[in-house]
């Protein structure tokens, strides 16, 4: 395969750090003929290789040929993408085209949040983060796919339809950046806009193969004004298949200046030095084990933390998970109570199973059986589970465990056609261990460490203290430079049209 040199890719240092003089070439230049991962293109741009118009004409043809197998994008802005690229992008990656997550609002694009009841919405503002996207160069070609209102890990909503696995087609993505994840993983884009609630960075990472960082709350562009509380929960960010990708993206997007909750993160540019103190949890947060396949990679991890020099010890689940998966996912409930609400009052007199899916009615109708008593003991839980979580980095510098507790699940396992009671269940099971992170404010990266025997891809986290972001990325690009997970590539690959 014609990846980037893997010389080339381990001088990171010199590329990452010419990106901030980006800029664009009057000469017309043709697009790279091989596979380049962000930094790379923004570097070519800055050195008058490539333009902008160029890579943005290469990659709507790299869509064009896998989307109607993976389905990645149900909403492509073709036009305005040709119209910025040709208007002189300025930023840290300028001229890198990229996906944007069809949940956030770009002014005059499709905003469904992937639900019939928004079928029509046009969005008439630009939200902050995507602005930031803009802001740093990125050029997106299209609105990524997701669940219906991302509330489930997997990408398979009636409004646009099953978002495939480019590693296998029968089996999920994940959710709910599921479209973006598909797109990067087969080579489409090379980075991609996702966010996270409860897991929407690291699942869909963990199933295709991918680097999924989600950041601290209130650490990234739009978002530090936030609450530090446990019941906010949603964080932007990328996925990506290099690291450096992801700390490029990261650096550019993080929230700036005064009122920024966390000092200005530094541009990380490769691995530390410093040998960690790693906490590790194979356990699941409702007891038990995950699958086998989960259990080797989750030991290979270990084993090679180990071999590097950190130090790896068992700890204990610093919550309880008996308490924390039933408020979370009363919190989550929720959440579609108050949006089938807001539905509601938007189309009277439609029937709300016309326009929403059973499991976003299914959780609302379990949202209202809950008393104010009862969802002010599941606050305070959780209140709990975010003070004794964070006190656990006194001890330990990294937090490990499983992304998910079995490999990507075929498609139709966690349909949202599934009346929710059966797949609380299944979803508990699978995808029960990102959330804390979500409740905690904490930042965590899914690396894609294995396989399973099939060949599917196996993610694992680690996580750290609020603020903790350029650790995190440092080990993952020591973990990257072992494995080299950016030379693996699906079945379905489009990266070198």
């Amino acid at each position: 395969m014609a990846l980037v040199s893997r010389r080339r890719f381990l001088e990171a240092g010199g590329a990452l750090a010419a990106l901030s003089a980006c800029r664009q070439t009057t000469a017309p230049k043709a697009a790279p003929s091989t596979w380049s991962d962000a930094v790379s293109q923004a570097q070519a741009v800055r050195e008058g290789k490539v333009q902008p118009a160029a890579l943005v004409e290469a990659a709507i043809k790299r869509l064009e040929s896998v989307n109607g197998k993976i389905n990645a994008v149900k909403f492509p802005n073709f036009a305005r993408a040709r119209e910025m690229a040709a208007s002189g992008v300025k930023g840290p990656l300028a001229g890198v085209p990229t996906l944007i997550k069809d949940n956030v609002h770009q002014d005059g694009l499709p905003y469904t949040q992937g639900s019939r009841a928004l079928a029509t919405m046009i969005a008439d503002k630009t939200d902050a983060y995507p602005a930031a996207i803009e802001a740093a160069g990125l050029v997106s070609i299209g609105r990524s796919t997701l669940p219906e209102f991302g509330a489930t890990a997997t990408t398979e909503p009636l409004l646009t339809g099953v978002t495939r696995n480019p590693w296998n087609l029968d089996h999920s993505t994940g959710g709910s950046s599921g479209g973006s994840a598909a797109a990067v993983a087969a080579g489409v884009v090379a980075v991609a806009h996702a966010n996270d609630g409860g897991g929407s960075i690291r699942i869909p990472a963990s199933c295709c193969g991918l680097v999924g960082l989600k950041p601290s709350r209130r650490r990234m562009a739009g978002d530090a004004a936030s609450p530090d509380i446990a019941t906010h929960l949603g964080v932007d960010g990328c996925v990506s298949r290099t690291v450096r990708d992801t700390a490029a993206w990261f650096h550019a997007t993080q929230a700036r200046g005064e009122g920024a909750a966390f000092p200005e993160a530094a541009l990380v540019t490769g691995a530390s030095k410093d040998r960690l103190r790693v906490g590790l949890r194979l356990e699941h947060p409702s007891g038990g084990l995950p699958d086998e396949d989960v259990q080797r990679v989750f030991g290979e991890a270990s084993a090679l933390l180990q071999k590097l020099g950190h130090m790896v010890k068992d700890v204990p689940a610093p919550y309880k998970g008996d308490v924390v998966i039933p408020a979370f996912i009363a919190l989550w409930e929720s959440g579609a109570g108050q949006i089938a609400a807001e539905i509601a009052k938007r189309a009277p007199g439609v029937d709300p199973a016309t326009i929403m899916e059973p499991l976003t009615l299914g959780m609302a109708a379990q949202a209202a059986t809950y008393t104010p008593e009862q969802m002010q003991v599941n606050f305070a839980a959780l209140d709990e589970a975010m003070a004794t979580y964070r006190a656990q980095f006194k001890d330990i510098d990294i937090y490990v465990t499983p992304v998910l507790g079995k490999a990507p699940v075929p498609i139709g396992y966690i349909a949202p056609t599934i009346p929710w009671p059966e797949q609380r269940e299944k979803l508990i099971a699978y995808a029960g261990y990102t959330g804390v992170e979500n409740v905690t404010g904490a930042p965590s990266i899914g690396l894609p460490i294995g396989e399973s025997k099939d060949g599917l891809p196996i993610g694992i986290q680690f996580a750290g203290a609020p603020g903790d972001e350029a650790r995190l990325l440092a080990l993952a690009y020591e973990l990257e430079r072992e494995l080299l997970w950016y030379d693996r590539r699906p079945g379905i690959w489009a990266g070198e049209i």
